[in-house]
């Protein structure tokens, strides 16, 4: 069925907006404009389908904003592409930033996906275009006001609203006022690359054509965003998989991954499907990446969308962002070398050349081997720095544990076990593997950090029981591997760990036994990340974390969790209670994640409460420049 207006125009008066319905169509202009709008069903396989809507500047006068509103019969609108939508049947579809201006006879189309049964008219034909049609002008006011208009049609007569308003009081101006959304296509500002190719051989595509990446594990695609503030945003990917199998692949933002995305087949590589996900993004510019995990490569990428106000796309980086210890060169440097090529065999040795009061900025460079030594730190702005790449074969080892008898005959306790201790402030580490080989049977401190404004990069910190003791003040581990058994995260202090692999090696009641004083807001935050187990660790053996103290506090976001998880995920330590405990979790994903049987004491954060686990609002002035 067609619905018809004379020069298939649509006028709106100066001052103010009219909206105009003809079969389900709703658009909404600039003022002294002409336009008209077609809608089409352009694939349609029985359970859904996809349609288009084409709005031309039918005038000699350029026209900036649009928006379009429809109401479907029989389907769901599930996403949109090369415009906002908004609504929920009626829909509405505002210019998507870049295609709002439209010079005379240009035309901008925008498509979008429904599930259910496309039913006519809505279906075959063309929703307004080419009958006559007359708006008188509306006398001034500061109210919207809603009228009847009989609009003739070819076949019938079709009674439509005429929604008229000024000002910013229409529902138009309110559907405006709503987040708004930015497309990234293909060859476009905040495309950065790909490993594959742009093709166009599949149709349902937008832009110029969809990625086909390589059948590769690690197959990737990258975008740079800049967003209007730091907060939550939602990242919608349109994507086709016509393979037999699902596709996984990992989503890395700023380098840091947060979670695993499976993109499902459903055999046709020409139908598109979305996913939608929510991802944190900082004030300013973003790097987003799409990373395979599966030997397949990644579905087919045609774009991706992000929802917030103040998305726009960013310049792609000409150079890499992370810079490691080795490239500074503005600071003393005290080399250690094992095998004797450096000025200090011993790590203790460069340390002994500072003073306890030391306030200029240090290297110590360590060349690859294993140095057995008990180290003590308490020389604050030190940078311990392994060579690039050598973490796994630059080694400080000691095998103290806490049950190690002194002198006196005495044990030297849990703190007393660590193969280095660290009481310091403004100490960084990277490249470095730190280990207490002990074994089973007692505790085991590999590393005992007590200081503020402490960051690990690239480290492995390996144990049994009690690895890492978090003992007080503000620490930031960044893509480091931590193993243990049996609470190796424990302790008092604020800590981020940013992207970390937490491994079980063996069974053990939790990973985590945080101790956080009451009045300490964040304990152990995990950002991202994978929770992951030796085959020999049962399934469902091992909890998320216990309050070694009653206000322990830890939290998991967007955290990726195996098998050997724990449906209850959290328990109490000794006599204390998870009901002062402050344990939580958000989008927690893999095996582990069974947060509907989760311990009742512990929360499911909300997206906002979510959005406050930021390191400036964990760490207040202090910025890691290992978080950069």
């Amino acid at each position: 069925m067609k619905n018809t207006f004379s020069k298939s125009r649509l006028q709106l008066v100066t001052s103010f907006t009219h909206s105009l319905m003809a079969g389900g169509i709703i658009l909404a202009l600039a003022p002294q404009a002409w336009a008209a709008c077609t809608y089409k069903v352009t694939n349609n396989w029985g359970g859904g389908f996809t349609g288009e809507i084409k709005v031309t500047n039918d005038t000699s006068q350029t026209i900036t904003g649009w928006s379009v509103s429809w109401k479907e019969s029989g389907g769901t609108v599930t996403n949109a592409w090369n415009a906002v939508l908004a609504g929920s049947n009626p829909y509405t579809a505002t210019a998507a930033g870049w295609n709002g201006t439209l010079a005379p006879q240009a035309s901008a189309t925008f498509g979008f996906q429904a599930n259910g049964t496309a039913g006519a008219p809505k279906v075959t034909g063309s929703l307004c275009g080419t009958a006559a049609s007359s708006i008188s002008p509306v006398q001034s006011s500061s109210k919207s006001s809603t009228s009847s208009l009989q609009i003739p049609n070819s076949s019938s007569s079709v009674k439509s609203s005429v929604a008229t308003s000024i000002g910013k009081s229409s529902a138009a101006a309110s559907s405006l006022a709503a987040e708004r959304s930015w497309i990234f296509e293909e060859s476009a500002v905040g495309f950065c690359g790909n490993s594959g190719v742009i093709a166009s051989n599949h149709s349902g595509y937008t832009g110029v054509g969809f990625v086909d990446s390589e059948n590769v594990i690690g197959a990737s695609i990258n975008w740079s965003i800049s967003a209007g503030s730091a907060k939550t945003y939602a990242v919608k990917i349109r994507f086709a998989n016509g393979s037999a199998a699902t596709r996984r692949a990992s989503i890395l933002v700023n380098d840091s991954t947060i979670q695993s995305v499976d993109f499902p087949s459903n055999n046709n590589w020409a139908q598109w499907q979305t996913v939608t996900i929510n991802v944190p993004l900082k004030a300013g510019t973003n790097s987003f990446k799409t990373v395979a995990e599966t030997s397949d490569g990644l579905a087919n990428i045609d774009n991706i969308s992000v929802t917030g106000n103040g998305i726009t796309p960013a310049a792609c980086p000409t150079t890499p962002t992370t810079v490691d210890c080795n490239s500074i060169t503005n600071q003393p440097i005290l080399r250690v070398a094992a095998d004797g090529s450096g000025q200090y065999r011993t790590v203790q040795a460069a340390l002994n050349t500072l003073s306890n009061s030391n306030t200029t900025p240090t290297q110590i460079r360590i060349k690859p081997g294993t140095y057995r030594e008990k180290l003590t730190i308490t020389k604050p702005l030190v940078t311990f720095c392994g060579e690039t790449g050598k973490t796994t074969s630059t080694i400080l080892t000691y095998n103290d544990g806490a049950s190690t008898l002194k002198a006196d005959g005495t044990a030297i306790g849990t703190s007393g076990s660590a193969s280095v201790t660290l009481k310091a402030n403004d100490v960084s580490m990277e490249n470095i593997t730190i280990e207490n080989s002990f074994g089973v049977g007692s505790q085991a401190v590999a590393l005992l950090a007590q200081g503020q404004r402490l960051q690990f990069r690239n480290c492995r910190l390996l144990g049994n029981q009690d690895t890492l003791y978090t003992h007080s003040g503000t620490q930031y581990y960044r893509n480091c591997h931590i193993q243990g058994t049996v609470d190796f995260i424990f302790g008092a202090a604020t800590a981020v760990f940013d992207n970390n692999t937490i491994h079980s090696v063996g069974g053990g009641s939790a990973l985590t036994a945080p101790s956080t004083e009451q009045a300490v807001p964040y304990g152990l935050v995990f950002l991202g990340g994978k929770v992951t187990a030796s085959a020999s660790v049962s399934k469902g053996s091992v909890a998320l974390g216990r309050n070694w103290r009653p206000y322990g506090a830890a939290a998991y976001i967007r955290t990726e969790l195996g098998q050997h998880i724990s449906a209850v995920g959290w328990v109490k330590m000794s006599e204390n209670t998870l009901d002062t405990a402050r344990f939580s979790e958000y989008l927690t994903t893999g095996a582990g994640a069974n947060t509907s049987a989760r311990a009742p004491q512990s929360k499911q954060l909300t997206t906002a409460q979510a959005a406050t686990y930021t390191i400036s609002n964990i760490f207040g002035a202090w910025t890691p420049s290992y978080s950069k």
